[in-house]
């Protein structure tokens, strides 16, 4: 997650205040004063579901944005792509999810990240951690992701 913030601080940008709303997923308890995230619940074993806005970044649409992700992560963090598909919210608002894989030891650990562009913004959507966990708690992090909404 960290690559994300470096990406952010390379381009110069920089969150002015969230113009979003984000439901905490069942499960997981919404922690306070993030420095680096607009929004950061976790579980108790440690998944987390992150939020970052990026205001009034270079124009891109949400298409050159998701590239910019993937290629930072695959090419320079060395993340393994497993899957890149398009997203809808409850709303309607579109977007790209880039699904990520990497071994920490001899654990295996997914990535997920959503890129979202609207009203001169970037939302960057992360979550992650064990396989066992990600995939234990899909459907919260499916429904998180469903109810995020642009203000």
């Amino acid at each position: 997650m960290k690559i994300l913030i470096s990406l952010s601080l390379a381009l110069g940008l920089a969150a002015c205040g969230s113009s979003f709303s984000q439901p905490t997923p069942d499960g997981f308890v919404k922690l306070k004063k993030q420095h680096r995230y607009d929004y950061r619940a976790v579980t108790a074993d440690g998944l987390v579901y992150a939020v970052k806005e990026i205001s009034d970044p270079p124009k891109g649409d949400t298409e050159f944005w998701a590239k910019a992700v993937e290629n930072k992560l695959r090419f320079q963090a060395g993340y393994a792509l497993i899957k890149k598909q398009q997203v809808t919210t409850s709303r309607g608002l579109e977007g790209t999810q880039i699904q990520f894989g990497f071994d920490r030891g001899k654990t295996p650990h997914l990535y997920y990240v959503t890129v979202f562009t609207a009203k001169d913004s970037i939302f960057v959507i992360e979550s992650g951690g064990t396989k066992e966990l990600v995939e234990a708690h899909s459907a919260e992090l499916q429904s998180a992701l469903e109810s995020f909404r642009v203000n």
